[in-house]
């Protein structure tokens, strides 16, 4: 029997809480679901953040990642924020790898991003308030990190290996 990749969510206080079964590889159908129950949530009046528990996620691809991003400005839209917590370090390289590692808000577990969103629901982005919440620090966009992977798109767009 094959298992199927899927989202659960819950509402805590009036914050989503979204956690995925059975997605070893986190599989861009039960994000764009989460996109969608999000969508129902915030238009019902529910709290505009979200926290992405990605416990037994270990790996995630382009596509869940873009979803991951729309998600994400679609929270910052309406005065919320979207938190990733228990996030395995294959996955947190992947962000990095992909310079996505500073746009998403981090915390080490689920307790830890509830308290951050409560703290920081309608606050600014600012780095002190952050830390002050318990979030881990966002990594900072190095100039270096993007010249290193200059080169390789210009092998992989001339088919050279």
């Amino acid at each position: 029997m094959m298992l199927k990749p899927s989202v659960e969510v819950h509402d805590v206080d009036g914050v989503l809480v979204a956690e995925f079964w059975e997605c070893l590889r986190l599989d861009p159908a039960p994000v764009s679901e989460l996109r969608e129950i999000y969508d129902r949530h915030v238009q019902r009046g529910g709290l505009p953040s979200v926290a992405v528990d990605l416990s037994g996620v270990g790996f995630s691809g382009s596509a869940a990642l873009g979803h991951l991003v729309a998600l994400h400005r679609k929270a910052r839209q309406n005065g919320g924020r979207l938190v990733l917590c228990n996030v395995d370090p294959t996955v947190h390289e992947v962000l990095r790898a992909s310079q996505l590692g500073s746009l998403f808000d981090m915390a080490s577990n689920r307790e830890a991003a509830l308290a951050a969103i409560a703290k920081l629901q309608g606050s600014d982005n600012g780095t002190a308030a952050d830390l002050e919440a318990g979030l881990l620090p966002r990594e900072k966009p190095s100039a270096a990190s993007a010249s290193a992977s200059a080169p390789l798109r210009r092998r992989r767009a001339g088919g050279a290996s």
